[in-house]
């Protein structure tokens, strides 16, 4: 069944992606409203495919949660696509009040900063003045979800080139008051997409690394055939495929919000993620650190991602 799902869905999402948005649009830190970006927006909206994180999507076609993640993630894609399908749209269907908060999804693509009630605002994925901006707060009982106003965010400097970086500033323009019924289940499934896409971001910078081990010559042979090469490709390998076992785990828990388990995923897929990207720029060698190889890119967007999981993975342990 899976991989019929898996079939299914690389003919259509998956090469949506792989037509419409190349890694060097990722390069080029295209935003929300960019023409390419919208048009991809466009089609995803019209595909239904922010509708993805539904229970009628999901009751069909829930393990290819795991699938469209990984195909996210080898894109590096540039749109909060997982935000705005598997929690702002899951939330506006818990709570249909939530109308009065959100804008549009299909027009105007939700960029999420999840945190807990009393923190100082932090920093949240800048996608240009069309996206809209929420802050999910967990407070000692249920959640308060806020839209803030884009010409209020303050830019700041991050480590990942792909997508800006600003820190919310200014009162809510709206909010609305959630309980953990609505909230933790929607949490879970977006941290499984979000899990997916970091494995998949570290998996297609594992394959640039494979493959240049089995081109790169060294002492009259590929580099790949050196064990102090081979065998750390085989593990990182074995990890990213541990990885998988654990999001689909998590997939499969979903009519049950299970903290420990997503705490469990989470640190098998942020250990397996970051050990990957640090060996592909290895086993690249001086390039891999230039500008001009997509290496440093997938680096730099795996250690973000990782870093907004763990927080995902925290704030569900109460």
């Amino acid at each position: 069944m899976h991989s019929e799902i898996r079939t299914l869905l690389s003919s259509t999402f998956g090469r949506l992606l792989d037509e419409q948005h190349p890694v060097a649009y990722a390069r080029r830190a295209l935003p929300a409203h960019d023409d390419a970006q919208l048009g991809l927006w466009r089609e995803l909206a019209d595909g239904g495919w922010l509708e993805a994180g539904l229970e009628t999507f999901q009751a069909e076609y829930g393990p290819g949660t795991q699938f469209m993640g990984e195909w996210a993630g080898r894109s590096l894609l540039t749109l909060p696509y997982g935000s705005s399908t598997f929690l702002a749209r899951v939330l506006l269907e818990q709570a249909p009040a939530l109308d009065a908060v959100m804008l549009d999804l299909a027009a105007h693509p939700a960029s999420i900063r999840c945190d807990r009630s009393g923190d100082e605002p932090g920093w949240i994925d800048a996608y240009g003045p069309t996206a809209q901006y929420l802050r999910l707060s967990r407070r000692d009982s249920g959640w308060l979800l806020a839209r803030h106003d884009a010409a209020m965010l303050e830019p700041v400097q991050g480590l990942d080139p792909t997508v800006s970086l600003a820190r919310l500033r200014g009162p809510a323009i709206a909010q609305a008051e959630l309980a953990d019924e609505q909230v933790l289940p929607a949490l879970q499934n977006h941290l499984a997409f979000q899990l997916a896409q970091l494995t998949g971001t570290a998996s297609a910078t594992l394959d640039l690394a494979i493959g240049y081990a089995k081109e790169r010559e060294q002492f009259g042979r590929p580099i790949g055939q050196f064990q102090a090469i081979k065998h750390p490709l085989t593990d990182a390998w074995i990890d990213l495929d541990n990885s998988r076992y654990a999001v689909e785990a998590l997939l499969q828990s979903r009519a049950k919000v299970d903290p420990a388990l997503a705490a469990l995923a989470t640190r098998i897929a942020t250990g397996a993620a970051r050990r990957a990207v640090k060996l592909s720029i290895q086993v690249h060698g001086g390039i891999g650190f230039s500008w001009e190889h997509d290496a440093q890119l997938y680096l730099k967007r795996a250690y973000r991602s990782a870093t907004e999981v763990e927080r995902l993975a925290a704030l569900m342990q109460g």
